[in-house]
């Protein structure tokens, strides 16, 4: 079961609760004096409120934050480059660059299976990494739905390698070749 599913099975389980404290609070209050059904009524209030910001919270968290995406060929080279900071002082091919060592380093030194690296973690940063024949994808994200993410991801390469894949092969720099990745990454990063 997914980390969302639980969220909202969790707050459907509370407001469940909430809704027969509420009922059972009208039906032991028809006797009570006023001051009394003021402080239940008051605390039923309060109850609600902090299920209903609850919910919103609950809601709002399950959006994954991208902060950058490189377009890349298996070799490592880079293609594109997306990113939601400015950040003029890194060097993205040198980040290109690195999760390309780091594959062929786990590949070499660890693979006996033939796999492909997916995702490396680091603190609250995850960069998940999907691949085709031609092109490779790798997200950096402040993670809270990684799984949501890898289909995404999965899917944009299947549509970059569609669109572009023929071109990618034997490739000579021109990015007019490659400009309908801008679309394909639009509409990643438009629905993450």
């Amino acid at each position: 079961m997914a980390a969302g599913d639980v969220r909202y099975q969790t707050i459907m389980l509370v407001t469940a609760v909430v809704a027969v404290i509420l009922v059972l609070s009208v039906v032991l209050l028809s006797g009570q004096d006023n001051d009394v059904k003021t402080f239940v009524l008051f605390m039923n209030a309060l109850l609600v409120t902090v299920n209903v910001i609850g919910f919103f919270l609950v809601w709002g968290s399950d959006s994954t934050l991208v902060d950058e995406i490189f377009v890349m060929t298996p070799s490592g080279m880079l293609l594109k480059h997306y990113t939601r900071r400015l950040r003029p002082d890194q060097d993205e091919n040198i980040m290109a660059g690195m999760l390309t060592a780091v594959q062929n380093f786990i590949k070499e030194s660890f693979d006996e299976g033939g796999g492909r690296l997916r995702e490396i973690k680091f603190e609250n940063l995850d960069i998940m990494i999907s691949y085709s024949d031609n092109v490779v994808l790798a997200a950096v994200i402040a993670s809270k739905n990684p799984q949501k993410l890898k289909e995404k991801l999965s899917s944009a390469v299947r549509e970059i390698e569609s669109l572009c894949g023929h071109k990618l092969k034997d490739w000579d720099g021109d990015m007019s070749d490659i400009r309908q990745i801008d679309g394909v990454m639009k509409k990643l990063l438009g629905r993450i």
